[in-house]
């Protein structure tokens, strides 16, 4: 079974004892609760969903309130630098339950139990297999977050109120071109991520959409820089064009950016379900970044079912 992850995914045993080895060369996420401490209190003034990973000792936080916190080695071990070049340390005190995390302006407390969270669900066996996809956390409203890759940015914004919102992205450090990018989209941001799947030296931005309504249909926004120079738009194909893939499709979608791919993960309905309760399992798409004729495309890559 594959271990690509997205928010809904569930903190098995086994991906926490390999989120809990940091020297691990691979990257994993998980569905995590993250617990704010303002420095220097002992006081929780926050509890929000999130998602940890790691890759190659480098960790990143996304919480659910849009804030994201990157964190690379630095000197010894459990010692880091955050986005802004502040000192950032791993504490100990949560052992098998989560990790600490020490950063310049609060301490961050990860929990692999997400039980307690508003509309989460109880934490799965450890030998459980999923079925159906948890609930996501609720879009932040309104969306505000700066994603940095490379020397350079992504401010991307949004009110996310009601079903049709203004999208903003503003980049910063390109060399030709840094006009911001206006869109309307239709639903509400839940995610935004940077990356570089091709490894080419120049980030994407991908901003992941979740639709209004019953069936919250997941929507893509992305962009390359190409050659670092100016922004070009990423293409993802429906699901509908893979017949195969779009079987029992009834939207639920959630993206991720795992290990160079693009994942894209929902639920599968068979004949009969209703719209609360898919049988069918889970399927993972999985995407590579690859040059078009006219723009960026991801292409299909990989289907696994579970």
């Amino acid at each position: 079974m594959m271990k690509a992850l997205t928010l809904s995914l569930p903190a098995t045993a086994a991906a926490l004892l390999l989120l809990g080895n940091l020297g691990a060369a691979r990257a994993d996420t998980v569905n995590a609760r993250c617990d704010i401490f303002p420095k220097g209190s002992d006081a929780v003034s926050k509890v929000v969903a999130c998602t940890f990973s790691q890759r190659q000792g480098h960790v990143a936080i996304d919480r659910a309130d849009g804030v994201r916190h990157e964190l690379r080695p630095h000197g010894a071990a459990g010692n880091y630098v955050d986005e802004n070049d502040r000192k950032a340390t791993r504490g100990k005190g949560l052992g098998s339950k989560g990790q600490i995390y020490r950063l310049a302006k609060e301490s961050i407390f990860v929990y692999w139990d997400t039980a307690g969270l508003p509309g989460s669900v109880e934490a799965k066996p450890a030998n459980a297999r999923l079925s159906v996809l948890p609930a996501a956390a609720p879009p932040p409203v309104p969306f505000n977050q700066t994603l940095k890759l490379q020397g350079i940015s992504f401010h991307v914004t949004s009110a996310n109120g009601g079903s049709i919102n203004e999208l903003k992205i503003v980049p910063n450090g390109l060399t030709t071109d840094n006009a911001s990018i206006v869109r309307s989209i239709e639903g509400q941001i839940t995610r935004a991520e940077v990356a570089d799947l091709n490894a080419d030296g120049s980030p994407e931005v991908y901003v992941y959409i979740r639709s209004a309504g019953s069936g919250s249909y997941g929507t893509l926004v992305a962009f390359s820089a190409n050659q670092r120079k100016s922004l070009s738009e990423i293409y993802l194909p429906p699901v509908s064009d893979d017949a195969k893939a779009a079987q029992g499709y009834r939207g639920h979608d959630e993206f991720a950016v795992i290990e160079g791919t693009l994942v894209r993960r929902f639920p599968v309905y068979k004949d009969g379900d209703s719209h609360a309760a898919p049988s069918g399992g889970v399927r993972q798409i999985q995407y590579k970044l690859k040059p078009g004729e006219a723009n960026w495309q991801l292409k299909l890559d990989r289907v696994v079912e579970y």
